[in-house]
């Protein structure tokens, strides 16, 4: 009865390794189906989105030093930002040539409009479209892939300087924040970027940590509500009560 019992368990055992072996196959398997850093990056940047909100904080010390919020929609062209440092704060609406600005902090709140050449604003808005992964694109290979349900993750962890560079000379991120990288030394940095199966990015996050001139700054970053706003427009009394810069200079 031992005998057999010892036989059972062996049995048992076998079995047991046979699952384990087969789940370890399949996990092997189901990894080398996952595709690479450079096919979701090149695929996920030549995607249009119609609309999208992005978020940029920079601090050191617990301290808030520069901070923006950006919405944006490309049918039609509309981009509002809502800018703040330790100086100023400034809103702003663009739409086609047209821009509106309204200063905080002066002697006045009245919105002022401004005519811009074509083309202004176009590094700006195509790095909120699609851009902003184009500079990552001959860096795939610092990035890994995993698998996030039926979606995939795309993260990057560590200091590479190369790295920093892609992000701070996004357009979207100078246009908004202003950081001088020649006297930047990173320190740590991590992205991740949400895909679905079909490479459309559902979000993008990116927090970085660096020294400035001796001090230590944060810098995160995070896109979200792609293709969620359904309608964006300047409201009409800004439009209407705005005063016309070009106008001035001309009377």
């Amino acid at each position: 009865m031992r005998f057999k019992n010892k036989k059972l368990l062996l049995g048992l055992v076998a079995l047991l390794a046979l699952c384990l072996s087969a789940c370890s196959q399949k996990s092997t398997k189901s990894g080398d189906n996952l595709p690479s850093a450079k096919t979701i990056l090149t695929k996920a940047q030549k995607a249009n989105y119609n609309s999208m909100h992005a978020t940029c904080n920079e601090k050191s010390n617990g301290k808030t030093l520069q901070k923006a919020a950006v919405q944006y929609t490309s049918k039609p062209t509309i981009v509002y930002a809502n800018v703040s440092a330790t100086s100023n704060h400034y809103k702003m609406w663009v739409e086609g040539k047209n821009s509106y600005i309204q200063m905080k902090g002066t002697n006045s709140d009245h919105w002022f409009k401004t005519t811009a050449k074509a083309g202004t604003y176009s590094s700006f808005i195509q790095s909120l479209n699609g851009n902003l992964l184009t500079p990552f694109i001959p860096l795939h290979k610092q990035f890994k892939v995993k698998r996030n349900g039926n979606n995939y993750a795309l993260i990057y962890k560590g200091n590479n300087k190369k790295v920093w560079n892609a992000i701070v000379s996004n357009a979207a991120v100078t246009t908004l924040i202003g950081i001088d990288i020649d006297d930047v030394k990173p320190i740590n940095t991590e992205i991740q970027v949400d895909v679905d199966k079909n490479y459309n990015v559902n979000d993008v996050k990116i927090s970085s940590s660096y020294k400035d001139d001796g001090q230590k700054k944060t810098l995160t970053m995070n896109v979200d509500q792609i293709d969620q706003i359904k309608k964006l427009s300047i409201p009409s009394t800004v439009k209407k009560n705005s005063v016309d810069l070009g106008k001035i200079g001309k009377k």
